[in-house]
C-alpha cells in the first residue's frame, strides 16, 4: 500500500514538472530577421501557397518551428503564416555566422579543412552557417539545404562569426531598456546605464538585439552609437557615420548604389571612383549609404574608407579636324572640272550587296532571363545542375521560371534561382 502511494505521488509530481515545463517550451520560438529584398509570407509552406504579404530585409519576425525549409512564423503586426528559412537570419546568439559575398555570389563548403578537399555544396554569401569548432582557421559545422543539415569545413575569412559592438548613448545619462522583443511594447528585462558598451547579436530595422552585463535582449538603436561591422547584409539606423569613397579596382567601372542590399536589387544612381558618400551603417557585405541627398546600398568591398582610390577615366570621344576659316579678304576663282558625260548601256547589271547580319546578343551578368522547354521537346520540366558539366541535378522547374543570369557560357550558364547558384543548359534560356 505504502509503495502504490509512493508511485502515485512520483507520478503526480512528474506531471506537475511537465506542466510546469510548458511555459517554457513556448519560449522556444526565436526572433529573426528577414535578409535578400522582399520577402513572401506564404499561407502554407511552398512557394505556391497564397502571399499574405512581402517583407522588406531587416523586418523582425518571431519563428517557431521549421517543416521542409519553412519556418512558421508571426510578423510584428500579427499576422501568421510562413517564410523560406533560407532568407531568414538568426544571428550569432544561437552559434550561427554568416556567409560573405564571395566570387560568383558563394562560398564552398568542404569535406575537410583543406582548399584540396573535396566540394561538398555551394552554399550562396549571406547564409548561415551554424559552427561546431574551429581546425587551423578552418571551421567545422553545418548549414541548412531545405530541411537537412548539410555538414562541412569553411575557411573563417568568410565567415561573420563574431559579434560587433556598440555603446549604449543617451541625451541625459540615464540608463536604457532592454526589452523581452524588438519593440517597445515588449516587456522590460532590465537596463543599462548610458556609456555601457554591448554586444549585438543580430541587427535589425529599429532594433539590435544585444549582450552586456549578465542581459540578453533588445534595445533600439536610437540609443547606440559607435557600432563596428554589421552582421551579414542587415541594416539599422546608427547615430553615427563616417564618410567614404567610391573605389573600382578598374578605372572606368562605375558603382551600382541599390534601393535595397541585394544585387538584383533595382539601381538607382551609378558613380564613379571618386565620389564621396555618406556610410550610415557599415557591414560585412553592405554598406547603407547616403549620396547627396539620395539614400540607397552600396557594395562594401567598392569603398575606400582611408581616402584612397583609383582615378576615375572617362571613354574617349572621337576627334575631329579643325576647321580654319580663310582670311575674309582672300579671293577665289571658282574651278570648274571638265566632266565627261559617260554613256548609259542599254542593259545595267546590279550585283546584290550581301547585308551583314547582327549577331544576337548574350545576356549579361545581373540580367533577367527566363527558363524554357525546347521546341518539340517532351518533358515538361527544365532541369537545373550543381555543375556546369550538367551532371548532377539540383531542381527542376516549370517553363517560364524567371532567374538571374550570373555567367553565360557557350553551352551551359551559371544562374542564380531561389537564393542559389545552379546551372542550365543554353537550351533552356530565353533572353
Amino acid at each position: 500500500m505504502v509503495n502504490t502511494m509512493r508511485k502515485r505521488i512520483i507520478r503526480a509530481l512528474a506531471l506537475c514538472m511537465i506542466l510546469a515545463l510548458l511555459p517554457a517550451l513556448a519560449l522556444a520560438d526565436r526572433f529573426a530577421v528577414v535578409r535578400g529584398g522582399r520577402l513572401n509570407l506564404r499561407q502554407y509552406p511552398n512557394t505556391g501557397s497564397y502571399s499574405l504579404g512581402k517583407y522588406d530585409t531587416g523586418t523582425w519576425v518571431l519563428a517557431s518551428s521549421e517543416i521542409n525549409g519553412w519556418c512558421e512564423v508571426k510578423t510584428l503586426n500579427g499576422k501568421h503564416g510562413y517564410m523560406s528559412a533560407n532568407y531568414l537570419d538568426f544571428g550569432a546568439y544561437n552559434g550561427g555566422s554568416t556567409v560573405r559575398y564571395a566570387n560568383g555570389g558563394y562560398v564552398n563548403l568542404r569535406s575537410g579543412p583543406s582548399t584540396n578537399a573535396g566540394v561538398v555544396m555551394r552554399v550562396t554569401s549571406g547564409s548561415t552557417f551554424y559552427q561546431q569548432g574551429n581546425y587551423s582557421g578552418w571551421c567545422y559545422g553545418y548549414v541548412y539545404s531545405g530541411s537537412q543539415q548539410v555538414y562541412g569545413y569553411m575557411y573563417e575569412t568568410f565567415l561573420d562569426s563574431g559579434t560587433s559592438t556598440s555603446v549604449v548613448t543617451t541625451r541625459n545619462g540615464g540608463r536604457v531598456n532592454v526589452r523581452s522583443g524588438p519593440g517597445s511594447s515588449y516587456s522590460s528585462v532590465g537596463n543599462l546605464a548610458s556609456g555601457t558598451q554591448v554586444s549585438i547579436l543580430l541587427k535589425g530595422n529599429g532594433w539590435y538585439m544585444i549582450s552586456a552585463g549578465g542581459l540578453e535582449g533588445f534595445m533600439s538603436t536610437q540609443y547606440l552609437s559607435g557600432s563596428g561591422s554589421t552582421i551579414g547584409t542587415n541594416t539599422g539606423s546608427t547615430t553615427t557615420s563616417t564618410t567614404a569613397w567610391v573605389n573600382n579596382p578598374k578605372a572606368t567601372q562605375v558603382l551600382n548604389l541599390r534601393e535595397t542590399p541585394s544585387q538584383s536589387a533595382r539601381s538607382i544612381g551609378q558613380y564613379r571612383n571618386g565620389t564621396k558618400v555618406k556610410v550610415v551603417s557599415r557591414g560585412a557585405t553592405w554598406c547603407e549609404v547616403y549620396v547627396g541627398t539620395r539614400h540607397g546600398y552600396m557594395m562594401t568591398r567598392y569603398l575606400s574608407f582611408d581616402g584612397n582610390y583609383v582615378q576615375p577615366s572617362y571613354p574617349a570621344y572621337p576627334s575631329y579636324p579643325v576647321y580654319t576659316q580663310p582670311p575674309y579678304f582672300a579671293t577665289y576663282a571658282p574651278v570648274y572640272p571638265t566632266v565627261t558625260p559617260t554613256p548609259t548601256p542599254l542593259v545595267q547589271y546590279i550585283t546584290p550587296v550581301p547585308q551583314p547580319t547582327s549577331a544576337p546578343s548574350t545576356p549579361k551578368a545581373g540580367d533577367t532571363v527566363t527558363l524554357a522547354i525546347g521546341a518539340n521537346s517532351s518533358v515538361a520540366l527544365i532541369t537545373v545542375y550543381h555543375d556546369s558539366a550538367l551532371t548532377q541535378t539540383k531542381a527542376s522547374y516549370a517553363h517560364g521560371k524567371q532567374v538571374m543570369m550570373l555567367q553565360y557560357g557557350t553551352s551551359s550558364s551559371m544562374i542564380y534561382v531561389d537564393g542559389g547558384v545552379a546551372y542550365v543548359s543554353n537550351w533552356n534560356l530565353n533572353y
